[in-house]
């Protein structure tokens, strides 16, 4: 007990010394940006050589070594294989030979099984073994402890960099930055900021509740750098025209910058124009969700500018907004850093599939030593001439309309669904009757464009309380985190943000007639939904 207790207090002091390091550093330049970007797409098919013979070939516990010699590959015919097809083609090949790994198995929670054989990895086994951590990035797992992922000063001051270059080419590195966030989220934009040379001028956290921990390193911050460093201030969903009348004031005066969640960037919109007045020059830097149509045609129908990104905690950044897009989520693929591949994914018992994402890491400061590795995302792949500037900087190639096909996501806070099939199959049916074919899971938007999680019960359930529904739900998404912190963050973001709905309706079924637990809605949840049970009306 004691030793735990040392080694928890010896990782506070770590943090709290890589935090403090992290305010201290000024990234005040950003000259030769493009030109690396532009020398590092040119050198990709050397790096990824590079990495695989440093982390791979000279790593005789890498994952990827049993998975290649299965597949007949030593480090002259991976040479060979990627100096004749390039880098691209190449991971295509790999796939194809049994070289990939699922993000279960990524996760440590599945066992890696080709040809025959079987092997056990953890998630730590992938990590970059040259990284030292200056902190730790955290996934929001819920059939594992979640990724705890060991980010370098490197990594973290190289995209800094990047971000303040796009900024300036999208043109709003000038603004002043409000950040609403989460907790982690919010202090990583603030030391971003603030190592640009202009902390946020507010930082908002979508709790109830302050936190005192990272208000003292804030504190302490100030004091080493001399900077007006916000201090985080609670600020939950439901007070949302709050945080929306400080936009106006700050947007009125010049314009501002807020970087939020997608969800949160809409929640504001929407809350200024019912309580009677406008945002002023606001620009919205927003991920963490989808920016799906609606999302955006709210949005930017009010008058506002949004920029989405997709990144993941296990590598980080890995698109940008393309300011020319076609699709209300086209993105560059930030191919200097990582090669992204698609291939079709088993998702159902049924044999249904979609187009999901691979991804491969080659830069000597990644985060992970990825190969083919699953993120749990799908979505469009293509490769196309728009001609704006990342494009002119050789990134050609685009994602777009990314979901995820095994995650629920809402108010930033991502869940992994499949642990959700016995709260379905189980706990709801053992409290309010009937079985499995009466429950669903939709994640579908609202009238007003928010993303909800919607509890399809059948109206043949009878009568039902659908707070004690709602209250289970949020329970078991609690209960079924390894790690409680991430559970209980989530429990209380989608509590106080009303984000879990009951609908008295019957589940619904795909296009080929499959009823799934998890069911993303593409617009037939709200068709004829008078005709059912009780309207269909949400509680």
């Amino acid at each position: 007990m004691v030793g735990n207790r040392l080694r928890a207090l010896q990782a506070q002091i770590r943090f709290a010394s890589g935090i403090l390091s992290l305010f201290r550093q000024r990234v005040t330049s950003t000259d030769g940006v493009a030109e690396q970007l532009e020398a590092r797409v040119a050198r990709r098919d050397t790096y990824f050589l590079e990495m695989a013979e440093r982390h791979i070939f000279g790593n005789p516990n890498s994952p990827y070594r049993p998975l290649l010699d299965l597949a007949g590959y030593d480090l002259p015919g991976l040479r060979q294989l990627v100096h004749a097809r390039g880098l691209d083609a190449a991971l295509d090949q790999l796939w194809a030979d049994g070289v990939y790994v699922r993000v279960g198995e990524f996760k440590g929670m599945e066992p890696v099984t080709r040809g025959g054989y079987t092997f056990h990895f953890t998630q730590r086994d992938f990590a970059n073994p040259l990284v030292r951590g200056i902190f730790r990035s955290q996934s929001s797992g819920s059939r594992s402890r979640g990724t705890a992922t060991e980010v370098s000063a490197s990594d973290f001051l190289d995209g800094v960099r990047h971000r303040r270059w796009l900024f300036e080419q999208y043109g709003v590195a000038n603004r002043p930055a409000i950040v609403w966030s989460t907790a982690l989220a919010g202090l990583r934009n603030t030391i971003q900021f603030t190592i640009m040379g202009r902390p946020p001028i507010r930082w908002f956290v979508m709790l109830r509740r302050g936190e005192p921990s990272y208000a003292f390193l804030v504190r302490l911050a100030r004091l080493l750098t001399g900077q007006a460093i916000p201090l985080p201030e609670p600020m939950p969903a439901d007070r949302a025209v709050d945080a929306a009348r400080y936009v106006s004031q700050a947007g009125a005066s010049g314009g501002v910058l807020v970087c939020a969640f997608v969800s949160s960037a809409l929640r504001l919109v929407r809350a200024a124009e019912e309580a009677g007045f406008e945002l002023g020059d606001v620009a919205f830097y927003a991920g963490g969700e989808p920016l799906t149509p609606l999302k955006r045609r709210q949005i930017e129908g009010s008058g506002y500018k949004i920029l989405s990104a997709f990144a993941f905690a296990e590598f980080g950044n890995a698109a940008w907004a393309c300011p020319a897009g076609q699709e209300a989520d086209d993105l560059h693929v930030l191919r200097d850093r990582l090669a992204v591949r698609c291939y079709p994914r088993v998702v159902d018992r049924d044999g249904g599939t979609v187009p999901a994402y691979l991804f491969t890491s080659f830069l000597p400061h990644t985060r992970h030593i990825m190969v083919n590795v699953e993120s749990g995302d799908y979505g469009g792949l293509e490769e196309r001439r728009c001609g704006c500037f990342l494009d002119r900087l050789g990134f050609h190639q685009h994602i777009h309309t990314v979901r995820s096909f095994e995650k629920l996501t809402a108010e930033g806070m991502t869940f992994i669904g499949p642990d959700l099939v016995t709260l379905l199959e189980e706990v709801l049916p053992r409290e309010f009757g009937g079985d499995s074919r009466h429950y669903q899971l939709v994640e579908a938007e609202d009238e007003r464009g928010i993303t909800r999680l919607y509890v399809l019960a059948s109206p043949q359930l009878g009568k039902v309380d659908d707070a004690a529904m709602r209250r289970s739900v949020l329970r078991e998404i609690r209960r079924r985190h390894l790690s409680a912190g991430p559970g209980r963050l989530i429990e209380q973001v989608w509590h106080e943000a009303d984000t879990v709905q009951v609908l008295r309706r019957e589940p619904l079924a795909t296009a080929s007639g499959k009823v799934l637990h998890l069911h993303r809605d593409r617009g037939e949840l709200w068709r004829g939904s008078g005709s059912e049970g009780n309207g269909g009306t949400a509680s």
